[in-house]
């Protein structure tokens, strides 16, 4: 492949990159804006007209768990998720690699492991629904799903980047 492919591949990586970046901030904002409008909602009900909304409080905590685990997975850049990086910062470049690369594929293997147990669980939930607004509860616990499937991607895509040649980019 030439070197001018090679540039519009990752022209296009980087465009379709920002775009699903904006798209998960939207929706990011979108499940934060609903929890916290069912909560001033719950609050006018039951302070101001003095008769609270029944499903408010359950509609306020399914939005807040989606919004948590959706942030974590699509918003939050993997290198703002907590780390102990005592020994990290100290160590030389081509050492942080080393530990960065290790600390992902361990990652990978984790959250792979994860995969399986967590559809498991969800088909387990399908039974169930939430007391108040009766959701099935496999819908509302399905972002745990989308969380450990969009970190593990997380988690390939900064490998490959320390693979790469720019590897230093992405310490």
């Amino acid at each position: 492949m030439s070197a001018r492919a090679d540039e519009q591949a990752s022209t296009l990586l980087d465009n379709l990159g920002r775009l699903l970046s904006r798209a998960a901030d939207v929706v990011g904002i979108t499940l934060f804006l609903a929890a916290f409008a069912g909560f001033i909602l719950q609050v006018f009900f039951r302070y101001v007209m003095g008769t609270p909304l029944i499903w408010s409080e359950e509609f306020v905590m399914i939005a807040f768990i989606w919004t948590v685990f959706w942030a974590a997975a699509f918003i939050v850049p993997i290198r703002e998720h907590v780390t102990f990086d005592v020994v990290y910062v100290v160590l030389s470049p081509a050492w942080q690699r080393a530990l960065a690369i290790f600390a992902m594929i361990t990652g990978i293997i984790a959250f792979g492991l994860l995969v399986l147990p967590v559809l498991d669980y969800l088909d387990f939930l399908t039974r169930k629904k939430s007391p108040v607004l009766r959701i099935p509860m496999h819908w509302i616990y399905g972002c745990y799903l989308f969380f450990v499937v969009g970190f593990l991607f997380k988690l390939l895509a900064r490998l490959i980047q320390l693979l790469g040649p720019n590897w230093r980019k992405a310490l």
